[in-house]
């Protein structure tokens, strides 16, 4: 299967949140992907020649429109039919603050079109993790618009961005997975002593990112690298 990611410098948002993650955070993901499925990264970054100079993957360049959008928007091109046709198969979208532990495929196989992950608080969804087939829901960016999503997200009682787009634009019935399945996110009162025995991928889900916690976590520290 075919994992995505995506690097951005990010605006009107927290600067520390967004600036942290680096193309160091691509190349780890890049390789507990490979240990756990033998999976390959493409990595859709406004940095693609600070990605690409020393991974050896496969880097998309994110169109300057894209990377202009706020807040978490840009992974909305995800769902562009332009996109789809770049990358050119079905595959998934994955966040870099994550810590992988087993084999995903087994969790995203069965959803053919799309599906998605719905632990988030007072969403319908968590596009920390999603799985797509080029080409469906493609509403979602077709609809997007800043002056829109503004608008939408005035009638919200929590927006957090392009999870909480996507939920507006496909409601709440689409295919999910959830903690059951092996996709965890991580909380240091619970988790950080011992993994999860069900845990197949750990996402920190906020103010928490891999590399820092795993100063404090010994199963951290050793499978993220």
């Amino acid at each position: 299967m075919i994992f995505v990611c995506w690097l951005f410098h990010g605006r009107r948002f927290d600067r520390s949140r967004v600036m942290r993650y680096q193309p160091e955070h691509v190349r780890v993901l890049a390789s507990m992907l490979r240990r756990h499925g033998g999976h390959d990264l493409v990595c859709v970054t406004d940095q693609a020649a600070e990605v690409g100079q020393h991974s050896g993957m496969r880097v998309i360049d994110m169109p300057a429109e894209v990377s202009a959008l706020p807040r978490y928007y840009p992974k909305l091109w995800a769902f562009s039919r332009e996109f789809g046709q770049q990358i050119g198969q079905r595959f998934a979208s994955i966040d870099l603050d994550v810590v992988i532990t087993g084999d995903l495929a087994a969790v995203l196989e069965p959803f053919r079109e799309f599906g998605v992950w719905d632990q988030a608080r007072g969403e319908h969804y968590n596009t920390s993790l999603f799985v797509l087939e080029p080409g469906a829901r493609a509403e979602v960016w077709e609809q997007f618009d800043l002056d829109t999503a503004a608008e939408a997200e005035a009638s919200a009682s929590r927006w957090t961005g392009d999870q909480s787009w996507v939920g507006h634009v496909l409601g709440a019935d689409q295919p999910t997975f959830s903690e059951a399945a092996g996709v965890i996110q991580y909380r240091p009162s619970l988790h950080r002593e011992a993994r999860p025995a069900n845990c197949l991928a750990a996402f920190m889900c906020g103010p928490y990112i891999p590399d820092i916690e795993a100063k404090q976590s010994a199963w951290v520290r050793g499978l993220y690298q």
